[in-house]
Order: C-alpha cells, then structure tokens, then sequence
C-alpha cells in the first residue's frame, strides 16, 4: 500500500548542456497529470514505462513534506495520453 496522498506521473529530464552541474528537471507526462492514488500512480508509471521505454519517469506526490506541488500545464493536458505537449 502507498501512502494515501494524492501522486501524478512526470518526466524525469537530465540537465541541459549548458546547466553543468544542475539537477535533473521534472515536467508533467500529458494523460498522467490528475491526480491519482499511491496504488493508481504505481500502475500508470508502469504502463507509461511499457509504452515509452526510451524515456525516465516518476511517480511523485503532490503535497511534498508540506510543499504544495505546482502542476504547469495540468490546464492544458485535456486527458489525452499523448506524451510531452
């Protein structure tokens, strides 16, 4: 069982070339960005890991340690899995 907050699915992205020594970035996945159960966003990340092999993704809760979780571009999503917008 996983935590009972609320989880979306994001896009794990490395730093660009020019941000030597940065940390990876984290963008919504397009289809995954309403919010989810812990047992409901384990089952998405794996099938967005079946569908897209070639990409890192995580399964992160909205509400970190307190921290509200701002989802850019959850407005736009419109519930279509079509990868990244």
């Amino acid at each position: 069982m996983i935590p009972s907050s609320e989880w979306v699915i994001q896009l794990v992205v490395g730093p660009r070339a020019d941000e030597r020594g940065s940390e990876p970035r984290y963008l919504p996945w397009a289809g995954y960005t309403r919010p989810m159960t812990g047992d409901q966003a384990m089952r998405a990340l794996r099938e967005c890991e079946l569908r897209w092999p070639e990409y890192e993704f995580r399964a992160h809760p909205i509400d970190d340690e307190g921290r509200p979780f701002a989802m850019v571009g959850a407005e736009i999503d419109g519930g279509r899995s079509t990868g990244l917008w």
